[in-house]
């Protein structure tokens, strides 16, 4: 259960127009504090940051949450998103809103957009936690040179049936039935390690989007986007170009992203440090906020000044 004072409408509430696309802000801290922004994961929206921003605030931060597209209060169109048009977005916030280089803490898909955002503009970004870094792309063999040119012609294969799945998979049906208290309860405690966080608060943050009237063609795109994805933008070969100091956070019994992706990262980049939260599933940030918190804070301390 939710902790007492602690709630998912956290911070100001702005909008953002992205190529006209409204998307929600949440803003919180004193305006002169370092910017650092959340970025939430799949279904999810930026409250479900409400045991971090406070405290990232209370260290002195100036913390910024936004809604990416199709998710949360921000618009629901067809359009074939995957994470570069998400990174897009988070980039939009930085220069037009931030307007100076920021922290980013991105959760599972947001973890990949913050790498994304990351990788683009590498003068943005000073520092990157993943937490975790989910992508089924780190559980797939490399491709070989010799195996790219029928790896082309497959993908175009792919692209095709994602097209056609638009038509032919029943989203509304999909979408209603996640939205039910009780399947999305299961499903949240699949999720969850620490169960008794799964709260009416969070079960209201992941169920409003799923109801609302543009959601099913909004999955539909997400669904061409992220499964016609060139091999640049998985996250194997952008771990390969990330420049700045990198986090990488799991929890213990995360079975969503599991340990083989975090040794997959390893494998890709023994640089980068990789701490695991006992205790934790999928989302140690709101399992154990404590914990995190306090150990992304004193991973930064270290990481901006040296």
């Amino acid at each position: 259960m939710a902790a007492a004072g602690e709630t998912t409408d956290w911070g100001h509430v702005s909008v953002l127009h992205w190529q006209g696309q409204p998307l929600q802000v949440r803003q919180l801290g004193c305006d002169q504090g370092p910017p650092l922004v959340l970025i939430h994961g799949f279904a999810a929206a930026a409250g479900h940051w409400r045991a971090n921003a406070p405290a990232f605030a209370a260290a002195g931060w100036r913390v910024y949450g936004v809604d990416l597209l199709g998710f949360g209060a921000s618009a629901q169109p067809f359009l074939a998103q995957d994470n570069r048009i998400w990174a897009q977005q988070v980039l939009h916030l930085i220069e037009q809103r931030i307007q100076e280089p920021v922290v980013i803490v991105g959760h599972s898909l947001g973890a990949l957009v913050g790498l994304t955002a990351a990788v683009s503009r590498p003068a943005l970004v000073k520092a990157l936690v993943l937490a975790p870094l989910q992508d089924p792309a780190l559980l797939k063999p490399q491709p070989q040179p010799q195996h790219r040119r029928r790896r082309s012609c497959c993908r175009r294969g792919q692209q095709l049936l994602m097209v056609l799945q638009r038509w032919l998979v029943p989203w509304r049906l999909i979408l209603w039935l996640f939205s039910r208290p009780w399947l999305l309860g299961l499903g949240l405690r699949a999720a969850y390690h620490q169960r008794h966080r799964v709260d009416q608060s969070l079960l209201r943050l992941f169920a409003r989007p799923c109801r609302r009237s543009g959601a099913p063609r909004s999955l539909a795109g997400m669904t061409m986007g992220m499964g016609g994805r060139p091999p640049w933008a998985t996250a194997p070969a952008l771990l390969l170009r990330v420049a700045c100091p990198v986090l990488v956070l799991r929890g213990q019994e995360d079975r969503l992203a599991p340990e083989a992706m975090a040794d997959a990262v390893t494998r890709l980049r023994p640089d980068v440090p990789c701490r695991v939260l006992e205790g934790c599933g999928h989302c140690p940030h709101d399992e154990d906020p404590k914990r995190f918190n306090g150990t992304v804070l004193a991973w930064l301390r270290e990481a901006l000044s040296s």
